[in-house]
């Protein structure tokens, strides 16, 4: 998943790994997105759960229409 610095520009990848994690805290927390820290100018990102659902792979997409 790749995610744009609102700021300075720079695109951010997200991992499978990375997305799964962010998913689940947001799903945990009852959050509406996941705030994403640019590396490089250190802005922090607003990514939705939306986004996060449709990067995240088949099988937690599942799960989470399960509950």
């Amino acid at each position: 998943m790749q995610i744009r610095c609102f700021k300075c520009h720079m695109p951010i990848a997200m991992n499978r790994e990375a997305v799964v994690d962010a998913l689940a805290q947001v799903d945990k927390e009852e959050l509406s997105h996941y705030d994403l820290f640019c590396p490089k100018c250190r802005t922090m990102n607003r990514v939705s759960r939306k986004q996060l659902q449709r990067a995240a792979p088949k099988v937690v997409r599942d799960e989470g229409d399960a509950k």
